[in-house]
């Protein structure tokens, strides 16, 4: 099974309101996954000192080498996410190097990947979201960007993806998305 975007917003707000109610950390994964287009290996990977000063301060870019290419990558988060990792850090008085998905059983680790596709596949099904897996996260976000803008060459860069064939077949573009474009555009 290949993954997909969610590509309805109400089931980006449900699937955010269930995984709340159920554990403000792994909502926050959420939250970060689809504004962010990490990868969530790299986002398990985060530390309070990658995004904040000490002094409580987030930082103008999130900066990291990435995990599975070790590419650079350099992220201006929005408000909104900004807002929910500082009163999730306030909330467990996190600081310096304190991971900020770490496990409730061992706070002096991260949760692992294999966790976070358990916690978000249940949250899913419950959410009736049909083809998700850790990377829908990432496929939303950048689904979303490419139908506000169209702008190709920028979601390419954003994804570090070498050509825009990759591009599109990541975000799902499909057969029938490009028949309604043949279709309805004529000069």
């Amino acid at each position: 099974m290949t993954t997909e975007p969610i590509r309805s917003l109400a089931k980006i707000k449900q699937m955010q309101e269930h995984l709340a109610k159920g554990s403000d950390r792994n909502a926050l994964l959420f939250k970060l996954g689809i504004n962010s287009i990490l990868r969530v290996s790299d986002m398990l990977s985060l530390r309070y000192c990658d995004i904040f000063e000490p002094n409580g301060t987030p930082h103008k870019y999130l900066t990291l080498t990435e995990m599975k290419t070790k590419n650079s990558k350099k992220i201006r988060l929005n408000k909104g996410t900004l807002e929910a990792l500082s009163d999730f850090c306030d909330k467990y008085e996190l600081e310096g190097d304190d991971w900020i998905f770490f496990s409730l059983r061992n706070p002096a680790k991260h949760i692992d990947y294999t966790v976070s596709w358990k916690f978000l596949t249940k949250a899913a099904k419950y959410c009736n979201i049909p083809h998700f897996g850790n990377h829908s996260m990432r496929k939303t976000y950048a689904s979303y960007i490419y139908s506000k803008t169209k702008d190709l060459a920028l979601l390419r860069k954003m994804l570090g993806h070498k050509s825009s064939q990759v591009t599109l077949r990541y975000i799902g573009v499909e057969q029938t998305e490009i028949d309604k474009a043949y279709q309805e555009f004529e000069l």
